[in-house]
């Protein structure tokens, strides 16, 4: 299959999804979404993979959606697509995967980006490597990691960082275990690597078994996830602060909230 938002390439066992939009420091599209799910879903079905790595071209992991994508969400229709759909369709497939899945995170994490980081089993983080979820900050919600951020890291973690909306270096992830190791900038990938190869050191069905009794803490969210997709699509995409917030980031100004 040939991708156009990402780079898919298979070594040693391990598929390697690489982001591959580093002029717009990998953002997220609606096709970026539906390729990393079906990037994803191949690597399960391939007997040739046992891990997945998720990392990003260039100087950014993946800065979270693309801007120009949420001033084009106008409709009820366009917000179903971006979340019911795109995002929704990852989430569930990522805790449903049967094989490890490890971020090497080169760069900038911010929104979906560090929303990703959070689904994955395991991530290494480079020392240079900054997390933030700003989406409150221009009228927009930050979906997955409200419903999954407390069950994995703990409210007052998930409040810090999706209410305050601050940048937190990769040291501060580390401690509050959004990632599992902080890196030389030069070595992350190659971490990421050998920890993909300590993985491969276990019996392929433990792991399965592992992940599958780990991650119900998780899945059990997925209805309320996709509450707060429908949440977003009738009600957030209408308001004059989630239209303000979008138009304002684009126009590089601070937004004028009105609080509906």
């Amino acid at each position: 299959m040939n991708y156009s938002t990402l780079l898919y390439d298979i070594r040693d066992r391990i598929s390697f999804i690489t982001l591959d939009r580093p002029e717009k420091l990998n953002a997220l599209t609606q096709t970026s979404w539906k390729e990393i799910r079906q990037a994803l879903k191949n690597g399960e079905k391939d007997t040739g993979v046992a891990i997945h790595l998720i990392t990003g071209n260039g100087r950014a992991f993946c800065a979270g959606d693309d801007i120009s994508i949420l001033t084009q969400v106008k409709t009820i229709s366009d917000a179903e697509d971006l979340f019911l759909d795109c995002i929704y369709g990852l989430v569930d497939t990522m805790i449903h995967l049967q094989k490890p899945v490890i971020s090497a995170v080169n760069g900038f994490a911010y929104g979906g980006g560090c929303e990703i980081v959070l689904l994955s089993d395991l991530a290494i983080a480079s020392e240079k490597a900054t997390f933030a979820l700003p989406e409150c900050r221009i009228g927009a919600f930050p979906a997955i990691f409200s419903v999954f951020g407390p069950a994995a890291l703990g409210v007052k973690v998930s409040y810090e960082l999706t209410l305050l909306g601050e940048p937190i270096s990769a040291r501060r992830a580390f401690e509050i275990g959004l990632v599992n190791r902080v890196a030389p900038h030069q070595e992350c990938t190659a971490d990421a690597v050998r920890m993909a190869q300590q993985l491969m050191a276990s019996s392929p069905m433990s792991l399965k078994i592992t992940k599958e009794t780990s991650s119900k803490i998780l899945g059990e969210r997925l209805p309320d996830f996709w509450i707060a997709c429908q949440r977003f699509a009738k009600e957030v995409s209408r308001t004059q602060d989630f239209s303000e917030g979008a138009t304002a980031f684009v126009e590089k100004r601070p937004p004028l909230f009105v609080g509906h």
